[in-house]
């Protein structure tokens, strides 16, 4: 096989664990994006609803806190745990880009579907992360190759030959 028709093959196909850390990448993402949001909420919120001199507004801060700071730590973990399966396709700006891209769909998705579908929360939670999880599986074999820049894909096979 020779080089130019290896790099054709590498680039147009991505394998099932590139697939599946994008997927877990994109709801690293949605936790790295919801985690500020919750800080900032939980830090504003109570005091507005409650006042400076009740107990549940202090519960509610120091607990909106520490989930804000769970779900952080949560998404950090998740994002190194499936980092190790990523290829180079992922780490280029087209793989961050469509992540957080996505993610951020996906918590608009969460906040209207708390706010407004009559689901149960753990239900509303369970669709959006699913759905975002397949829809990175389903978007990583487009990232790499042909599909995101053909330009600069035909500059690289220019300059193997």
């Amino acid at each position: 096989m020779s080089g130019d028709l290896r790099f054709d093959s590498v680039m147009k196909s991505i394998d099932v664990y590139g697939r599946l850390a994008f997927g877990a990448q994109c709801v690293a993402a949605m936790m790295l994006i919801a985690a500020p949001l919750l800080f900032v909420t939980a830090a504003v919120l109570p005091f507005i609803v409650w006042g400076d001199n009740h107990e549940e507004a202090l519960a509610l801060w120091l607990g909106g806190w520490a989930v804000a700071i769970v779900v952080a730590i949560g998404g950090l973990a998740l994002g190194v745990f499936a980092w190790r399966w990523s290829g180079d396709w992922i780490t280029e700006w087209p793989g961050y880009a469509v992540a957080f891209a996505l993610a951020l769909a996906a918590n608009i998705a969460l906040a209207f579907m708390l706010t407004s579908v009559p689901l149960p929360g753990a239900a509303s939670f369970a669709i959006v992360i699913g759905a975002a999880f397949v829809l990175g599986c389903l978007v990583a074999g487009h990232l790499g190759g042909a599909r995101v820049l053909p330009e600069q894909r035909q500059r690289a096979l220019a300059r193997r030959r």
